[in-house]
């Protein structure tokens, strides 16, 4: 599983505790974390997850959100 997390520099703190939040679950996770000056289409904070994009904003939504995203995409993964 690969996630990687693209932030504007403002969301540093926010993103590595997402990284710490998503290792807490899935310790064998491969974490990328991209931190940019600017905006990424328009987004200041990103995560993908095996490089479809999840969550997009120029917000940061709760660790908890992000977390509840990928268990849906696993859920789902395993009973299609």
């Amino acid at each position: 599983m690969l996630v990687t997390i693209i932030y504007n520099i403002d969301f540093r703190s926010s993103a590595y505790s997402l990284k710490e939040s998503i290792l807490d679950e899935w310790d064998d996770a491969n974490i990328n974390l991209l931190g940019i000056k600017d905006t990424l289409n328009n987004a200041k904070y990103q995560v993908q997850f095996n490089g479809n994009i999840i969550y997009s904003s120029r917000i940061v939504t709760s660790n908890a959100s992000i977390i509840s995203l990928i268990e849906d995409i696993l859920n789902s993964s395993t009973t299609t």
